[in-house]
């Protein structure tokens, strides 16, 4: 396994600003990603109280039933002693989902490493699981190279479910079909049998999204001690209940603070990321796992199209004696994980960074400072194969992840093209055009509505003449297939579908080709900055 960085440019304005200008920084956040900010924020850690005893019981009771590692166990001691977290979180995929789940996870280990020796304190590695998601259809389905492209391989679930990935449940057995069917896809090497085990072991008990997918990361990050929270968990829903309390009282000026500044972002060229409102309460009802994002109407908080209703004196006693019925939202979600853990880092991708830009104010109207946020690590996998074509075909993997690939494989086809049959094509064409067109001359005061015959015949041939050119095409395509699928699977390999691997396949297609020690490999060797892209070949 070897590691190098690429110079990848930021994804989008907002990205490069964050990673450019000091004064984005300064605007929209607490404190510099630098040793001063750092240092600082430690400060204001030390001046708060948190539920140190409660977090930890509810991160060592959530991660028991697979399986607390020495190295975890350690870091849970860390954190009730009072050191600090570094802090990131994804939803619930099948097979961890695609590989920024785990490229973010890692990330949280890497940095919680570099910080350690950095400040010369204990700093923990922290995964929040947004169990409370409720978008099934965003984590239902995995990718696979299958016939040199992407497919999409998706587990059914019920039509227009919403109940949350920590209380949506699903057949084991109808989902270890679907783990088989997946390997399939994989293809067999020396390490299928024993990947599929670890796969379905952890499947073994675990009937819901969130439990899978927790199985999954506990298995794959023993070695790192990565510890585990479920933002739907009741028993973190109880430390969170009084937080809960003021998110509710002070729901109009986080809403108005947080409004205002995107309005000023927009203005400033940066979008729109949350589409927030003055009337946004960013705040979920719960009701037998479903959620209910909640507005603010006339001094109450509600959800017309499910009946709900609640003054603030409602909710706030719902918050206080039955917080599992209330969750966050965007806006919400990162403060409140805040407030209830030790936030020294965040650690986001792009998309995360540009809503987070928003949020200040909603952190100050509940007493705090954000957290450094800082931009997860990206990794892109050269396998033996895509070091092969990448041979073949003379490109490079900047080349690849610039898009060339397909302006490759055009430029070959154009090449092979048999350019003598187009040509005598299109000399036939213009031969049979000018000839209708005498005919036309000739006929035109002896016809009426000539010209219209004519003009349908002509169209006609043409369609002929097209049909001709794709068959001699296709002729042409078939002979030179194995080259011109070698483009089309290094950029299947490397820039699926225009996007970076992380967005389509999981860890398992390249744990099916160096083995199950693939993530804990990646994880000693990662260093470096945050937001560095690295080529990994394998």
């Amino acid at each position: 396994m070897e590691f190098k960085r690429l110079d990848i440019r930021p994804a989008g304005s907002i990205m490069d600003a964050y990673l450019n200008n000091p004064d984005f920084i300064r605007t929209y956040f607490d404190y510099s990603p630098d040793t001063e900010g750092y240092k600082e924020r430690l400060k204001e850690l030390d001046s708060r109280r948190f539920d140190r005893e409660g977090l930890a019981r509810t991160v060592r009771n959530f991660m028991a039933k697979t399986g607390i590692s020495e190295r975890a166990e350690a870091h849970l001691h860390e954190l009730e002693s009072g050191a600090p977290a570094v802090v990131g979180g994804q939803q619930a995929g099948l097979l961890t989902g695609p590989l920024y789940s785990v490229n973010k996870a890692l990330s949280v280990v890497a940095e919680a490493r570099r910080l350690r020796g950095m400040l010369g304190t204990p700093v923990v590695p922290i995964f929040w699981i947004a169990g409370e998601d409720h978008d099934l259809l965003e984590i239902n389905h995995v990718y696979a190279i299958g016939d040199d492209r992407p497919v999409k391989r998706q587990f059914p679930v019920p039509y227009g479910a919403k109940t949350m990935a920590t209380e949506s449940g699903f057949d084991p057995a109808e989902m270890e079909l679907f783990i088989r069917g997946i390997f399939r896809d994989y293809g067999e090497t020396s390490h299928t049998e024993s990947l599929l085990e670890i796969a379905l072991g952890c499947l073994e008990g675990n009937d819901t999204y969130t439990s899978f997918f927790a199985a999954l990361m506990n298995r794959l990050f023993t070695e790192e001690g990565l510890l585990l929270l479920d933002a739907a968990d009741p028993a973190l829903r109880r430390i969170e209940a009084k937080h809960f309390e003021l998110m509710v009282k002070r729901s109009s000026e986080i809403a108005a603070g947080v409004a205002d500044t995107e309005e000023q972002f927009g203005n400033e060229g940066y979008g729109s990321p949350i589409g927030a409102e003055r009337e946004d309460a960013h705040l979920f009802y719960v009701d037998s796992g479903e959620r209910f994002l909640l507005r603010r109407e006339d001094g109450r908080f509600e959800h017309p199209q499910a009946g709900l209703s609640f003054s603030e004196e409602d909710l706030t006693e719902i918050a206080r004696n039955h917080p599992e019925r209330l969750s966050n939202n965007v806006v919400t979600r990162p403060v409140m994980q805040d407030l209830v853990l030790p936030v020294l880092s965040f650690v986001g991708g792009p998309g995360e960074i540009a809503y987070w830009s928003l949020l200040k104010p909603a952190f100050r109207e509940m007493g705090i400072r954000m957290p450094i946020v800082v931009p997860r690590q990206s990794l892109t996998f050269i396998t033996r194969q895509t070091e092969c074509l990448l041979e073949e075909t003379g490109l490079g993997v900047e080349d690849v992840l610039a898009g060339r690939a397909e302006d490759e494989k055009q430029q070959f086809i154009e090449q092979v093209s048999d350019r003598a049959a187009a040509e005598q094509i299109s000399r036939m064409e213009e031969q049979l055009e000018a000839g209708y067109r005498e005919l036309a001359v000739s006929l035109e005061s002896r016809c009426r509505n000539i010209q219209e015959l004519i003009s349908r015949n002509i169209g006609f041939h043409s369609r002929q003449f097209d049909y001709l050119r794709d068959k001699i095409r296709e002729s042409v395509l078939l002979e030179h297939e194995t080259a011109i699928r070698r483009f089309t699977r290094l950029e299947s390999e490397l820039l699926p579908e225009g996007g970076y691997q992380e967005r389509k396949y999981t860890p398992f297609q390249y744990m099916n080709e160096y083995g199950p020690g693939f993530i804990s490999d990646l994880a000693a060797r990662m260093s470096g900055e945050p937001g560095d892209h690295f080529l990994v070949r394998l």
